[in-house]
């Protein structure tokens, strides 16, 4: 099997119930060749293939175990499948669907990152506009386990459009956004979000230019890691990554700031937790990017070996819908914050 990714994590179990991920097709190149994916970076090609290995692998769709699979192979095949099987779940191109009937919409990732293992993972999701609302139906129309939830305030007419119906307006924020949740994921388990909560594993905050700095300072003192989302004059931005201890912080970013303007400090408290409306185009993108990227962030901050630090470590992507350009702006910890992260590497 050629097509080998970068970065290959580290060896995980085989799956119970293998189901190609969604939107990767199987086609075939050869009467014995097959390529699963389309992108060079991450499509998976293999040959010498019999006729019965080429119809096992067209039809990987979880509803057959992989005992029943290698029975069907016969002995002189099942080691070759097996070893296709564990290559493909490594290369985060086969789930497991034992469990979940809900095929999981997270990204595949080129780098290797398995996003089958995010989809077991708790998100929190600190927000309740349009952008809000928008991340919590990715997250959950994903397959994500758990979503942990806060909002301030009721939905409001200008928030209708992503995720929120108009017979959500009026309605508590968070429990609108229990609602869009369980619209696309019946299964998904809902809970209140609180920084001390261990399973809460990465949060992110969402439609406020500037968080809320309670907030921030809560997740700060609790080690949770946290990943900023909003939309400004029309300009997506996702990031920074913050892993206490380990990343720049969003003091950090303020203190850079601060420094190229000093008006900043009273600016932002005065955008400081304050929802900014956005055009449904700017919201749409930017969720979609903050939802990818939350999905690799979790390979940091939970200790993938050889993971990379995703785009948003010590930086921010802006995205212009219009133009199609994302820029990378970075944000090193700064000398005078007190956050621990410029003592170490980046992604260390």
């Amino acid at each position: 099997m050629t097509g080998s990714p970068s970065g290959i994590v580290s060896r995980v179990p085989l799956p119970r119930r293998p189901r190609l991920r969604a939107g990767l097709p199987v086609v075939q190149r050869r009467t014995n060749e097959i390529q699963i994916g389309l992108d060079a970076r991450h499509a998976v090609i293999a040959t010498d293939l019999p006729p019965i290995l080429v119809d096992v692998l067209r039809g990987l769709d979880g509803r057959r175990s992989t005992d029943t699979l290698l029975s069907l192979v016969r002995g002189e095949h099942a080691d070759r499948l097996k070893a296709m099987l564990w290559s493909l779940a490594q290369r985060g191109l086969v789930e497991d669907a034992e469990g979940s009937a809900h095929r999981s919409g997270l990204p595949v990732s080129p780098s290797g990152i398995a996003p089958d293992s995010a989809a077991r993972r708790s998100f929190g999701v600190h927000g309740g506009g349009r952008l809000g609302a928008a991340v919590t139906a990715l997250l959950a129309g994903a397959g994500v386990a758990r979503l942990c939830l806060a909002a301030d305030g009721v939905v409001g007419k200008s928030d209708v459009g992503s995720g929120f119906h108009d017979d959500d307006v009026g309605r508590d924020r968070t429990s609108a956004l229990a609602n869009v949740a369980r619209r696309l994921h019946p299964d998904v388990r809902i809970g209140r979000l609180r920084p001390g909560s261990a399973s809460t594993e990465l949060v992110i905050l969402t439609d406020a230019v500037v968080p809320a700095p309670e907030v921030v300072t809560d997740l700060v003192a609790w080690g949770v890691p946290h990943l900023v989302a909003r939309v400004r004059d029309g300009i997506g931005i996702v990031g920074p990554l913050v892993v206490p201890g380990r990343s720049s912080c969003l003091r950090c970013a303020d203190l850079h700031r601060a420094g190229r303007d000093s008006c900043w400090p009273r600016i932002a408290g005065q955008l400081a937790g304050r929802y900014q409306e956005a055009d449904i185009t700017s919201v749409y993108g930017t969720a979609a990017l903050a939802v990818g990227q939350a999905a690799r962030a979790l390979s940091v901050t939970l200790g993938t070996p050889s993971a990379q630090p995703p785009p948003t470590w010590n930086a921010t992507l802006e995205l212009d819908c219009v133009t199609g350009v994302v820029t990378r702006r970075e944000w090193p910890p700064h000398p005078r914050c007190q956050c621990g992260a410029p003592q170490r590497r980046a992604g260390h």
